[in-house]
């Protein structure tokens, strides 16, 4: 039964782990994704646990491989959730069902992560109410990573309330701060994104970063990320620039592309040119009498969401809404855009008709890019570097790329971010080269 390892120390637990006990072993594996028992976060571990459980024929082996491939480094890859998944659901003996039925929390856990799947489809429907039921029979016992999963179908409106769940601010976050007393790396991210966004709570920046930081301290690659912009952008206070690279290159570990795009980012922000569009706009900081609508963290669409329920009950998957969702338009998510009023001084100009040399393309461009003086606009960018880096300029060639490794104004492609930066560093840029050489590195190049 489950809940014994539940109340176990882990020293308890490693002894079963060591004497080859398939439960346990997958047991401190699901530990290991979760921050579970005072673990550092470690995918690498919990993989290596799960797999020898799963060797054995154990449900919940083949469960945690199931949930593993749902996020990086070994996903998203719905084909091997839904085969690992199914595997442990459909075990000849009905193990996982049997277990759920007499009481074993972990059981009822890995069910009701199952039926928030739409991986399983068609094979199972996936059900918001049966997984509900079955998170707080788990966290009823003391389990909490189901404790966070039932109190954020408390805070978020995900299904119909003619199905028996009903939102409950007050009692999500009491189950978000009962699981942060066990130290749980998500209760310490979500109940930062409340403090946030300002659920069941009043929005307090400074507390939504003490939780992201305990999140990001344990391993949570998505606070890590969250911290990282925290801290580049002055979210509350004013930016540190390399702290914000420290927890960049955290994130490296679980999330590399999208920290290697923050790296860049942050270097590029950190080490500015020196020329007159630049001297005018280093600080980072809005003021009120910018009349600039303030930094946000990271859109959803720019990081994957941690382990969380993800289905609606209909036909297609609506994953809970994210503390990277901001309340702005698409163009004022960038640090730096301007409210909408603001006008852009070279809007009456066409690109193919200007006339400048390649810094003044480039500091045009990098105007559009960054929202100085003038609106973001992607899209202008791209065309304004293009023409610079055809005259030969290093910098203009730096920025393609880290357009391309980042999709800002052009379809992402890791490749033709591999050209632009290894021209730029033909031509003498310096961080062109340590781009190049990170990304080749992610690449395996």
């Amino acid at each position: 039964m489950g809940d014994q390892f539940i109340v176990n120390e882990l020293d308890e637990l490693n002894r079963a782990v060591a004497s080859g006990d398939s439960y346990a072993q997958a047991f401190i594996g699901l530990a290991y994704v979760h921050g579970d028992k005072g673990l550092q976060i470690s995918m690498q571990k919990a993989f290596d646990f799960a797999k020898e459980s799963a060797s054995k024929d154990h449900w919940l082996g083949e469960f945690v491989m199931g949930f593993l491939a749902r996020f990086p480094p070994y996903g998203p890859d719905p084909e091997k959730v839904k085969y690992h998944y199914l595997k442990s659901f459909q075990d000849p003996d009905g193990s996982m069902v049997k277990a759920a039925a007499e009481g074993d929390p972990i059981a009822a856990y890995a069910l009701a992560e199952i039926f928030t799947s739409d991986e399983v489809r068609p094979t199972l429907v996936p059900d918001l109410q049966i997984a509900s039921e079955y998170y707080e029979i788990s966290a009823s016992a003391g389990y909490q990573p189901a404790s966070v999963q039932f109190a954020l179908m408390k805070l978020h409106a995900v299904i119909d309330s003619g199905m028996g769940i009903k939102r409950d601010l007050k009692k999500g976050i009491e189950l978000l701060e009962n699981a942060t007393l066990f130290k749980l790396p998500a209760a310490h991210h979500y109940l930062g994104r409340s403090y946030f966004e300002g659920i069941g709570v009043e929005p307090d920046k400074e507390l939504a970063l003490v939780h992201f930081r305990a999140a990001a301290d344990r391993g949570f690659a998505i606070s890590q990320l969250t911290v990282a912009d925290f801290y580049a952008h002055g979210v509350s206070g004013p930016p540190k620039l390399d702290l914000a690279l420290r927890y960049a290159k955290l994130a490296l570990i679980q999330e590399e592309e999208k920290a290697l795009a923050k790296i860049a980012e942050y270097e590029e922000m950190k080490n500015p040119s020196n020329s007159p569009l630049e001297n005018q706009t280093l600080s980072m900081v809005p003021t009120p009498e910018q009349n600039i609508v303030p930094p946000a963290p990271p859109t959803l669409d720019q990081i994957n969401l941690p382990p969380g329920p993800r289905i609606n009950n209909k036909e297609n998957s609506n994953r809970l809404p994210s503390v990277y969702l901001s309340r702005t338009s698409k163009n004022e998510k960038e640090v730096g855009v301007k409210k909408t009023g603001d006008s852009n001084p070279y809007d009456q100009f066409q690109v193919d008709n200007l006339n400048f040399d390649a810094t003044k393309l480039r500091n045009l461009a990098k105007g559009n890019y960054w929202g100085r003086e003038m609106p973001v606009n992607f899209e202008k960018a791209y065309s304004l570097f293009l023409r610079s880096s055809e005259e030969g300029d290093a910098e203009s060639a730096r920025y393609l790329g880290m357009m391309f490794m980042q999709g800002k104004g052009v379809t992402k492609n890791p490749q033709k971010a591999l050209y632009w930066f290894g021209l730029a560093a033909e031509r003498g840029d310096s961080l062109a080269n340590s781009n190049l050489a990170r990304l080749r590195t992610a690449l395996g190049k």
